[in-house]
């Protein structure tokens, strides 16, 4: 494979990194349609020992997994081991199912591993950073600077400068009309209304039904506009209850490893318990983000956050729930670290001011195959 300058200077860099074995990290970053991946992938090929590709959300494992990184799983089921198991009882079935608690797995494949690579490392946060670090394997983070800051908690692998960056972008990704888009919008050029073949800029009069029923993923700027787009395709999708029902799309809010759960992630209620007047419901909910590794969990949500949304419950109370919202429609934010074959987005840029062309490059660059930007 033929590499531009640029790219064969960061091959060296990175293989003069791991030859030296002085630093744990190495940070290769670069913007979209730079070759990070590809690059990653190529140094993989020639190194002398196991290279594990990793990812925070099983979303972006998959993603890695089809441009040929076939062993890519999510840091937390590579990193982590059921403790035990408990038995979840549906109460309206009366069937048990059985939900995984976590520990630190020390026999993980990333203890063997010569190296680790893992993409999209935006969203890693402290405890999942220092937790992968622990096993002493040397790393290697792909990271985009274009993209927004990560969200709270977010960035451990990004508060610092990157060992290398990527900024040339190789001539068949920007032929790609995503890619395209992104490098406009960093250059900062108002995106146009029309057809770009595999990506629409279309004005809100024209968004249907069908369009974002058939969208892998809808992507919004703000919470107001998140929730009531949730509920009107929870809506479009035939729920009526106030609260999650089997067939619900999620997306956790807080981490809790013990339980394998990720901010940002995405899960789909299994079964959901009758509801009673207690404040809590309990959910047996499964990933619905191509996390194969990662099996189902039992959470139990507060009737009051689905109640009253905008309401602030105080986080003695919180605490006590697992945090998780419908996820048809998600924030740029949240959506860090993840990509979808086809997405829809809402162009809520202008709420963003300083952080403008980074929220939209963010949001552009989540889809893989197709996207529809709605202004």
């Amino acid at each position: 494979m033929k590499f531009s300058p640029q790219q064969d200077e960061a091959l060296r860099a990175v293989a003069q990194w791991l030859k030296d074995g002085d630093r744990q990290l190495f940070r290769l970053f670069g913007y979209a349609g730079t070759g990070k991946t590809t690059l990653a992938r190529h140094f993989a090929e020639h190194v002398d020992g196991q290279v594990q590709f990793a990812a925070f959300t099983g979303k972006a494992a998959q993603v890695l997994r089809a441009k040929g990184a076939s062993n890519a799983k999510t840091i937390h089921s590579l990193i982590y081991r059921p403790r035990g198991e408990e038995a979840v009882e549906d109460e309206t079935t009366g069937r048990t199912s059985i939900a995984p608690t976590f520990s630190l797995n020390r026999q993980s494949d990333i203890a063997k591993a010569k190296l680790v690579i893992v993409d999209e490392c935006s969203m890693v946060d402290e405890q999942l950073g220092r937790d992968l670090m622990s096993f002493g394997t040397p790393i290697l983070v792909l990271g985009d600077p274009g993209q927004l800051p990560p969200i709270s908690g977010g960035g451990f692998f990004t508060e610092h400068e990157p060992d290398f960056l990527l900024t040339e972008i190789h001539r068949q990704a920007a032929e790609n009309p995503i890619i395209r888009l992104a490098m406009d919008v960093r250059a900062g050029k108002e995106i146009m209304y029309g057809d770009y073949g595999t990506t629409q800029v279309i004005p809100k009069n024209e968004v249907d039904a069908d369009l974002v029923l058939a969208a892998d993923q809808v992507l919004v700027g703000i919470n107001r506009t998140r929730r009531r787009y949730n509920q009107r395709l929870r809506e479009l999708k035939g729920f009526t209850a106030a609260y999650p029902q089997a067939g619900d799309k999620l997306v956790c809010l807080r981490n809790d490893p013990a339980k394998g759960l990720l901010n940002g992630s995405l899960w789909k209620v299994m079964t959901a318990a009758k509801e009673t007047v207690k404040p809590g419901i309990n959910l047996l909910v499964s990933p619905d983000d191509g996390d194969a590794d990662r099996g189902a969990a039992k959470i139990k949500l507060l009737k009051a956050a689905f109640d009253a949304p905008e309401d602030e419950i105080p986080w003695q109370t919180r605490k006590r729930y697992d945090d998780f919202d419908y996820g048809y429609a998600l924030t740029v934010h949240k959506a860090q670290g993840s990509q979808w074959d086809d997405v829809v987005l809402f162009d809520e840029s202008y709420a963003f001011r300083d952080m403008r062309s980074r929220w939209l490059y963010t949001g552009i660059t989540r889809a893989a195959n197709t996207l529809v930007i709605v202004k």
